[in-house]
């Protein structure tokens, strides 16, 4: 069975250090729960938000976070990609009527053109009518185990990171 790749976006994935407990738990569940899948993608700008949101943290912070991220891309094995021209015209083209921020517009395009399911606590995205088949479903995975000992070491140290949604606006 051919599995249907998996977009995270910077909300899911700084998702596992929210202030709310709800979002930090969907999306922990969501990481334990897909860690053997090979289906996981990350758009290098959702990266590079993720970046921004931790660089603006004290150095301390930083050095605390970064082990738990830099092992979980590593041992998740997510695939790190770009995007195409088709996408990017895509976005081009449908951006101001969706009334979308240009990442927001990318990461749709991105979907969409490679048949895939975003994995996003965004709101606006999670209400755009031509993401509704598309959209991860957080209740599809209720309990799932912790990681690894090692990286759930690193994961528990990293949660002295703490962030809430409104950060990721100001990137």
């Amino acid at each position: 069975m051919n599995e249907s790749a998996l977009f995270i976006d910077a909300s899911v994935f700084l998702g596992m250090h929210h202030r709310d407990e709800a979002i930090r738990n969907s999306s922990l569940t969501f990481f334990q729960s897909n860690f053997k899948s090979h289906q996981i993608r990350m758009n290098y700008e959702q990266i590079g938000i993720c970046d921004a949101i931790i660089w603006l943290q004290s150095r301390q912070v930083q050095d605390i976070y970064y082990p738990f991220m830099d092992r979980l891309h590593s041992d998740m094995k997510v695939h790190r990609v770009g995007y195409t021209f088709n996408e990017i015209k895509w976005a081009l083209g449908h951006q101001a009527q969706l009334g979308l921020l240009p990442e927001q517009a990318l990461m749709v395009a991105q979907v969409m053109f490679q048949d895939g399911i975003l994995v996003t606590h965004d709101p606006a995205l999670r209400q755009l009518p031509a993401l509704t088949s598309r959209l991860w479903d957080f209740n599809s995975s209720a309990t799932a185990p912790p990681f690894h000992p090692e990286l759930q070491a690193l994961y528990e140290a990293s949660r002295y990171f703490v962030h809430d949604s409104a950060e990721l606006e100001h990137v």
